[in-house]
C-alpha cells in the first residue's frame, strides 16, 4: 500500500464563483436554523470556517471586503450589532490570507489546528467588541465553539471536492 506521501499529485482547476457563493449561502441559511439553548452557544460558525478555507484556496476569488460583508450577513442572522462579526471576520481572512503558504504545505488535520486560532482570534474580537459595547459575556459553552467549528475542517474539503466539483469534467470524445 502507497504512503500519502508517493501517492500522485492531481492539479485540480480553480474553483468557480457559483461554488463559492453556493457554499457561503448555505453556510448563512445554517446560521438561521433555530437553534436554542446550549445548541445555540455550540453551533458551528460555518461562515468563518468558509472563509478561512477559501482564502486558502482560492486567494483570487476572496478579498478583505468579502470577509466584512460576510460579517454584516452574520450579523443580520445572529441579530446582533453590526460590525461585531464583520471585525472578526476581517481578521480572520488577514489571518488566513498571511500565513496562506504555511497552512497548505500540511495535511487536512494538522491545517484545523492551524486555522483554529484564526476562529478563535474572531472569537475574541467578537468578545472584546461586546465587552466594549457594554453587552453580557456568552456562556462559558460558547468558547468551545471555536474547537468544535474547527473540527469542520476535517470534512469540508472531502464536502467541497466530492465528485471532483472541483477538478477537470470529463472529457467528451
Amino acid at each position: 500500500m502507497a504512503s500519502p506521501a508517493h501517492e500522485p499529485q492531481i492539479l485540480k482547476r480553480p474553483a468557480t464563483r457559483r461554488l463559492v457563493a453556493t457554499s457561503f449561502l448555505v453556510a448563512f441559511l445554517f446560521m438561521l436554523l433555530p437553534w436554542s439553548g446550549p445548541w445555540l452557544l455550540l453551533r458551528p460558525d460555518l461562515m468563518v470556517l468558509l472563509l478561512v478555507y477559501w482564502t486558502i484556496r482560492e486567494p483570487m476569488l476572496m478579498g478583505g471586503w468579502i470577509a466584512f460583508c460576510l460579517g454584516i450577513l452574520a450579523d443580520t442572522a445572529d441579530s446582533s450589532t453590526l460590525g461585531i462579526h464583520a471585525l472578526g471576520y476581517s481578521l480572520s481572512y488577514f489571518l488566513a490570507s498571511h500565513f496562506r503558504p504555511r497552512i497548505l504545505s500540511f495535511y487536512t488535520a494538522n491545517q484545523a489546528l492551524h486555522i483554529l486560532p484564526f476562529i478563535f482570534a474572531s472569537q475574541l474580537v467578537t468578545t472584546a467588541t461586546a465587552l466594549i459595547l457594554k453587552f453580557p459575556l456568552p456562556d462559558w459553552l460558547w468558547w468551545l465553539q471555536s474547537p468544535f467549528t474547527a473540527l469542520f475542517w476535517l470534512v469540508l474539503p472531502a464536502l467541497l471536492e466530492r465528485q471532483g466539483a472541483l477538478s477537470d469534467p470529463p472529457r467528451v470524445s
